[in-house]
């Protein structure tokens, strides 16, 4: 099985994560998604995975367990670097790597103490922002009809902002929610 080498240069297999990958999992995302870009980088401007997370806790102020998925959501993407769209990622030639993502989630949830599953409103916020950055940062294309996968919702996280500022936000909210990485 191919391996993935991640910032601390620990061997993780992608399809297959342990418990020990995700040691120092608040340090790992923040690095990792403050350098993934949305929409595999298709955007009219820098716009991260990691902004994404932040945005997301923003909409979940007062509940710190939703705003512990929210910036946990991600975890998969941010332990193997990949962020795989959604339309691919259901499809069946990308149903090894869905499966990972959900496993992922759920040890994310068991090492976090957080109630598994991810709540349907962490669901449901992830595609209203995605709708949202997707209206705000891509192209136009008169055939793409965001809204019929949701309506957006949200605020654009620090737009502009530099990587290492997006790292250190994350950083610091990380520990807010969790007091530990």
């Amino acid at each position: 099985m191919s391996k993935v080498l991640n910032y601390q240069g620990r061997l993780l297999n992608p399809l297959d994560l342990k418990d020990e990958d995700f040691q120092n999992l608040g340090m790992q995302l923040a690095i990792t998604l403050s350098r993934v870009q949305r929409f595999w980088g298709q955007c009219r401007e820098n716009y991260s995975v990691g902004q994404h997370c932040l945005s997301m806790v923003q909409l979940f102020e007062g509940d710190l367990e939703k705003q512990r998925w929210a910036i946990g959501h991600e975890a998969y993407e941010g332990l193997t670097g990949m962020d795989v769209p959604s339309p691919i990622k259901h499809s069946p030639a990308y149903l090894p790597y869905k499966e990972a993502e959900d496993r992922a989630l759920e040890q994310f949830a068991r090492l976090y103490d957080l109630t598994p599953p991810m709540p349907l409103e962490i669901k449901k916020a992830d595609k209203a922002l995605m709708v949202m950055e997707a209206e705000a940062l891509m192209p136009f294309n008169p055939d793409v009809n965001w809204r019929s996968i949701s309506e957006p919702r949200g605020l654009l996280y620090k737009l502009g902002a530099s990587q290492e500022e997006i790292k250190r936000d994350f950083i610091n909210k990380w520990q807010e929610l969790f007091g530990r990485f």
